[in-house]
C-alpha cells in the first residue's frame, strides 16, 4: 500500500493536468470560433487551412507538455530552454512550408521553473511563435525568429521571442489591440504575474515575458 500510494497520486495529479489543458484548449477554440463568427468577411482556403494549422498546434504543444511532465511533480522542476527548443520545432513542422520557410535559433543560459508554471508559459510562447509564423511576413518570405530564456540577478527570468518581419501595424497598442493570439498571450501572463513587452518597428516584433521570482525553480529558496 505505501508504495501504491505515490503512483495513484502521480496519476491523480496528471489527470487534473490533462483535464485544465483541454478546458483551456476548448476555451481558446471557442474564443476563435466566436470572433470567426463576428467577422462577416469570406476567408480564403489559406487563411482557413492557418486557422486550423493554429489549432493542430496547440493541441501538439499540449500534448507535448504532458509527455514531458507525465513522471515530473508539481513541486518539479524542468529546463525551460530545452522545453521551448522542441515546441519550436514542433511548430516549425506545423507551419513551415516550401512556399514559406521558417527558422529559429535558440540562445539563453539553463533557466529552471517550477514544473506547475511550465503550461501558461510555454502557451505564451506557441501563440507569440503562431502570430509571427501567420502574420510576420505577409508576402511570404522566409521568417526567421529567435527565442531566448535568461536569468536576472534580481531572481527573475526573461523569455524573448523575437522577428524580421514587418512589425505590428501603425497605431496597434499591444495592451488592448490584437485578435485571439494577443488575447491569450495578455490572459495568460497575468494569470502567472508576468509582465509582458512588446517593441515593434520595421525591423521586426520582440516580445519580452518577464517571469516573476517567485515563479523561478532557483530562486525558491532565495
Amino acid at each position: 500500500m505505501d508504495q501504491a500510494r505515490p503512483q495513484t497520486d502521480l496519476v491523480a495529479e496528471a489527470n487534473h493536468r490533462v483535464a485544465n489543458s483541454l478546458a483551456l484548449l476548448g476555451g481558446l477554440v471557442r474564443m476563435q470560433a466566436r470572433a470567426i463568427g463576428k467577422n462577416s468577411q469570406n476567408y480564403s482556403n489559406a487563411e482557413i487551412r492557418l486557422l486550423f494549422d493554429g489549432v493542430a498546434a496547440r493541441i501538439a504543444t499540449i500534448g507535448q507538455l504532458h509527455r514531458m511532465l507525465a513522471s515530473i511533480p508539481a513541486e518539479g522542476t524542468i529546463p525551460l530552454n530545452e522545453h521551448l527548443t522542441d515546441v519550436c520545432a514542433n511548430l516549425i513542422t506545423a507551419f513551415s512550408s516550401e512556399q514559406q520557410p521558417v527558422s529559429i535559433e535558440h540562445h539563453g543560459r539553463i533557466c529552471r521553473v517550477l514544473t506547475r508554471h511550465v503550461q501558461p508559459l510555454t502557451l505564451m510562447v506557441c501563440e507569440i511563435l503562431a502570430n509571427a509564423l501567420k502574420y510576420a511576413h505577409p508576402a511570404g518570405v522566409p521568417v526567421h525568429m529567435a527565442v531566448s530564456c535568461d536569468s536576472h540577478a534580481d531572481g527573475t527570468l526573461v523569455v524573448s521571442v523575437s522577428d524580421d518581419g514587418i512589425g505590428l501595424p501603425e497605431g496597434f497598442d499591444p495592451r488592448k489591440d490584437g485578435g485571439i493570439g494577443f488575447q491569450v498571450i495578455r490572459t495568460l501572463a497575468a494569470e502567472i504575474g508576468a509582465h509582458l513587452d512588446v517593441a515593434s518597428d520595421n525591423l521586426g516584433v520582440t516580445f519580452q515575458i518577464t517571469v516573476p521570482q517567485a515563479l523561478v525553480a532557483n530562486a525558491r529558496t532565495a
